[in-house]
């Protein structure tokens, strides 16, 4: 049976979005996908708090496939235990983690990026330019939530068009760990917007076949973001 399209935008009365209804074959596997999704794509912040129970009520299905969903998540970095056991939520990071990530993702993202050049696919190039064309017209509106989707749906269709299946498996952990901080890395809408000249310039190095250039537009994106984000840790 096939899934219901996820929701990001209408929320249950827990507070987290409303997934899409789970196939009972396997409860367990697609809970797992929706919530790492979720984590990577930034619906959640840091701090968020995340239930069994309320999880299994967005999910619309019982605690038991979601409580091994959880374990899982937790167990890849992307959650950690606050006190009881059935209570989890988003870690926060400290600028030095942050900063230690940051580094990573510039060597993992840009050599992704560079290995996107030499394999990517005359339908993956479309996709990526537009997922790029999502993010802008979510920038101009002001849209965060749109532009925070958009955005790791963009980076992801790069790094896939890469082909190099470990790779990306590598960079989805450590967006497990900075997906919840892109909202705060764009609080405002002329953040948004000023971010996507980076993200053109990964477009256009893939269309002129430069890896060099699709590296290089990969880092700057990844320092400024920094940037921005550093500002917001410091006053936290």
């Amino acid at each position: 049976m096939p899934l219901r399209r996820t929701s990001l935008e209408t929320t249950t009365a827990s507070g987290l979005p409303e997934f899409g209804r789970l196939d009972r074959a396997t409860l367990q596997t697609q809970a797992y996908q929706q919530l790492r999704k979720a984590v990577m794509g930034g619906v959640f912040r840091p701090g968020t708090v995340i239930t069994i129970r309320a999880a299994a009520d967005a999910l619309g299905t019982s605690p038991m496939p979601v409580r091994a969903a959880l374990q899982r998540l937790e167990a890849e970095g992307a959650l950690v235990a606050r006190g009881s056991k059935r209570t989890l939520e988003i870690p926060n990071l400290s600028i030095e983690e942050y900063h230690e990530l940051r580094d990573i993702r510039i060597v993992l993202e840009g050599l992704a990026a560079e290995r996107a050049v030499a394999n990517i696919e005359a339908a993956e190039l479309q996709e990526v330019e537009r997922n790029c064309r999502a993010m802008q017209e979510a920038a101009d509106a002001g849209d965060r939530e749109g532009y925070v989707r958009a955005n790791w749906t963009f980076h992801l269709s790069i790094y896939r068009a890469s082909h190099m299946e470990s790779l990306v498996a590598m960079i989805e952990g450590l967006w497990l760990r900075v997906g919840p901080y892109v909202q705060l890395m764009m609080p405002d809408r002329k953040s948004m917007v000023a971010s996507m000249p980076d993200h053109w310039h990964m477009v256009e190095a893939l269309k002129q076949r430069d890896g060099r250039a699709a590296s290089q537009a990969i880092a700057d994106d990844i320092s400024h973001s920094a940037v921005n984000l550093m500002k917001v840790l410091k006053h936290r």
